[in-house]
């Protein structure tokens, strides 16, 4: 099998047996949990996107294998081109990074289905530097954001403002000051957060109320399993 494995890796365009084509599928599942992981480091402070990386395990091996099946057939070739071009995407993408590693599963299952590993381990290199040098430029705007807390003030209470940033900041990680409103009615913070422990959500809603001045406050997470 060992053998199989060099023959392939040497020599591409040899044919495919059922090892070649177990490790084609191997090596495919291997690289969606790696864009996986590229998904999530870069670009996990996303709220509005569909969390597309969780499709990524299916669509891998499916990709491989499916161009590893039309690659010897011209007629299977012209059928799925034809069956191709009538699909439509009912629900938009929302977020331009998703388009971008979908095709970067599609060009990493098609790399896998022609055995061509070099341009492969070339390709995710290239990738993962410019998502590094991206996130470096990027600077603080990349930090990742969990949560928002909204508290509410009366408009009067202006030295209260001072006295609920360190209770936020002792039980919140990262926070960040995003957005101050003012009217005559009342007075609004927004703060971003990230990672949260319930029990420090609690103990804090409970302080922040006491604080004179404070009408409400409202925490709002970006997505499911944020609490720990």
């Amino acid at each position: 099998m060992f053998e199989k494995i060099k023959r392939l890796l040497l020599e591409p365009a040899v044919a495919i047996d059922f090892t070649g084509f177990m490790f084609a599928l191997v090596i495919s599942l291997l690289i969606a949990g790696y864009v996986m992981f590229l998904y999530q480091a870069f670009f996990g402070a996303k709220a509005t996107g569909s969390q597309v990386h969780r499709s990524f395990p299916l669509l891998s091996p499916a990709i491989t294998a499916l161009f590893i099946a039309v690659q010897f057939s011209l007629p299977l070739s012209l059928g799925l081109l034809g069956a191709l071009s009538i699909i439509r995407f009912r629900t938009p993408i929302k977020e331009p990074e998703e388009v971008g590693f979908i095709m970067l599963m599609v060009a990493s299952s098609v790399v896998c289905a022609t055995f061509q590993f070099l341009l492969l381990f070339a390709l995710l290199g290239i990738v993962t530097i410019g998502l590094v040098v991206q996130h470096l430029v990027r600077g603080a705007d990349s930090i990742r954001q969990d949560g928002v807390v909204v508290v509410t003030l009366d408009p009067s209470e202006q030295d209260q403002r001072a006295a609920i940033g360190p209770i936020l900041q002792k039980h919140l990680k990262r926070l960040r000051l995003q957005s101050l409103s003012f009217d005559e009615e009342q007075s609004v913070i927004h703060y971003s957060f990230t990672n949260a422990n319930v029990d420090q959500l609690t103990t804090m809603d409970k302080q922040v109320r006491e604080v004179d001045g404070v009408r409400s406050l409202n925490i709002f997470l970006n997505k499911q399993g944020v609490l720990f």
